[in-house]
């Protein structure tokens, strides 16, 4: 009797100690998958950052520019027209393109990376999604991608947004490359009304505030003051309190963008 319980003393040592070995195993390989995930997430950011940055602050350099005098600039743009109508115009639509083809390309290119296991690449994500926010976008998301699509152009293997050259050469000879800068063209040629002025500031704002939050240093961008005075009592309760209350909570020191509250007259 005795050897009998010796024997099952040992056969459940054995079995206890390979469930241990196992469990051990496993939970190295979550380890080792996770380090993966994370060091291919900050492989791709790393990538695809620094352009993506650039080509905001570019933009977020000429709506802040239209923006001191109202858009004044641009009141007479005709979004019918098979031109670009002025430099102004012409390269703020350019510059939207290519905005829109840098984040186009991070979507393709980033299918098959958990991107949100870097920090950046988390914050990066809640900014886009606050941009494509149905209160926030300025155009309707499919077609704010497919003019991300037609400025990063159709040659093979297209991986960066075409020049401002080629784009307005594409623009007055090509029919339906305007066609689908059309929903943009039109919203940009409104800047003589209030409300879409204010749509539009509110979109730089968040584009203000991805570039401070995502190069503190400005290594790659100008620092910039914001243009709080330019903001409606409206446009500045939208933005602190669906923007930086719920999309944007990490954003340090949103005042710089808002200012103090709006009051009634």
């Amino acid at each position: 009797m005795a050897a009998d319980a010796s024997w099952l003393d040992l056969l459940a040592a054995a079995l206890g100690g390979g469930a241990t070995v196992k469990g051990l195993d496993i939970a190295y390989q979550e380890l080792r998958h996770r380090s993966d995930r994370k060091r291919t997430a900050k492989e791709f950011v790393d990538k695809h950052l620094d352009p993506l940055l650039k080509a905001t602050d570019e933009l977020v350099g000429k709506l802040r520019s239209l923006a001191e005098t109202d858009f004044s600039d641009i009141h007479h743009a005709n979004p019918n027209a098979a031109n670009l109508s002025s430099s102004d115009f012409g390269s703020l639509v350019y510059l939207f393109g290519t905005f829109w083809t840098h984040v186009e390309l991070l979507r393709r290119q980033g299918l098959s990376v958990a991107w949100g296991e870097d920090n950046r690449g988390k914050k990066l994500h809640q900014f886009l999604d606050c941009l494509e926010s149905r209160r926030i976008r300025i155009i309707d998301r499919i077609a704010q991608r497919a003019v991300g699509e037609v400025t990063l152009g159709s040659h093979l293997g297209a991986s960066e947004p075409m020049s401002f050259i080629q784009f307005v050469k594409a623009y007055e000879s090509d029919e339906s490359f305007r066609m689908w800068l059309r929903p943009l063209v039109a919203v940009l040629a409104r800047m003589r009304h209030t409300r879409e002025r204010q749509r539009l500031l509110q979109y730089w704002v968040v584009l203000h505030a991805f570039i401070d939050t995502l190069d503190r240093e400005h290594i790659v961008t100008r620092a910039r003051p914001g243009l709080p005075q330019k903001l409606t009592k409206e446009s500045w309760r939208d933005l602190k309190y669906r923007v930086f209350g719920t999309y944007l909570k990490f954003v340090a020191e949103p005042e710089k963008y808002l200012g103090p509250p709006k009051r009634r007259p």
